[in-house]
């Protein structure tokens, strides 16, 4: 990082690979061994979450937003700041807090249903893109963008759970899928622009970083697309330790 110095050993390459892999087998193993029929009710932690993860993203999209100009929409060649670095680096780490959206998604019963291969693959990924950026202190510049939209699109989305959580009907659920998949797209065109010098020359990063955007974006628009709801046996099939209890007959009194 090159002003927050003090905050690179969060970005270090351990950090980019430890945790990621810990999230995914801790996620494969505690979704075969919950036990099937079993629910935990974490509706009120959920909304504390909900409302966390809003104020969060709301604060990012705030920090980011000057990113954003007129006819230069993803600010291609802005000059890097600390403003901007920090608020790469405050998006990198709220990753790490959207982990808690698998804990709960394993803790309601619901890995059969909602953890699909999306979900692991992009909770996995995810912050470790941002990550590297950060590390190689390119988390600046035009590299807001991709974070300024998703924060947006996080906001309108925990706003939704919070908001369902009680009981209301959104009317605009549909609208809030199509936006999901608009952010990969213009996050894929943006790439696009800043590789090709579409209509400005980029030159205040490694512009080799856009075909990371580029490649990964693909991915997320495939998944999205085809995949959004496909659920490995990996993440659901019970353990043998796990279906031996669950057969043992239970104790009465």
């Amino acid at each position: 990082m090159r002003y927050y110095p003090q905050y690179s050993w969060l970005v270090s390459v351990p950090m980019l690979v430890v945790p990621p892999t810990l999230y995914v087998w801790a996620t494969v193993q505690a979704s075969r061994a919950f036990p099937k029929g079993l629910a935990f009710d974490v509706k009120n932690l959920m909304r504390v979450y909900n409302v966390a993860q809003i104020l969060l993203c709301t604060y990012m999209t705030i920090g980011l937003w000057p990113v954003l100009g007129f006819p230069n929409v993803f600010g291609v060649n802005s000059v890097f700041t600390p403003r901007g670095e920090w608020f790469v680096f405050v998006h990198y780490l709220s990753k790490y807090m959207d982990w808690l959206d698998t804990f709960f998604i394993i803790s309601k019963g619901n890995a059969r249903k909602q953890l699909s291969f999306l979900h692991v693959y992009h909770h996995a990924t995810i912050g470790i893109c941002w990550g590297i950026v950060s590390h190689l202190g390119q988390g600046n510049g035009t590299i807001r963008y991709g974070a300024l939209i998703n924060s947006v699109t996080h906001v309108l989305m925990y706003s939704h759970y919070l908001w369902t959580s009680f009981g209301f009907s959104n009317p605009f659920k549909k609208l809030l899928t199509t936006w999901q998949i608009f952010q990969f797209y213009t996050c894929f065109f943006h790439s696009t622009v800043v590789i090709t010098n579409m209509f400005v020359v980029e030159r205040q990063i490694d512009r080799r970083l856009a075909w990371v955007q580029l490649c990964y974006h693909t991915t997320m628009i495939y998944l999205f697309t085809w995949k959004l709801y496909w659920v490995p046996e990996l993440y659901i099939k019970h353990s043998s330790a796990t279906k031996e209890a669950a057969s043992k007959p239970k104790k009465t009194n």
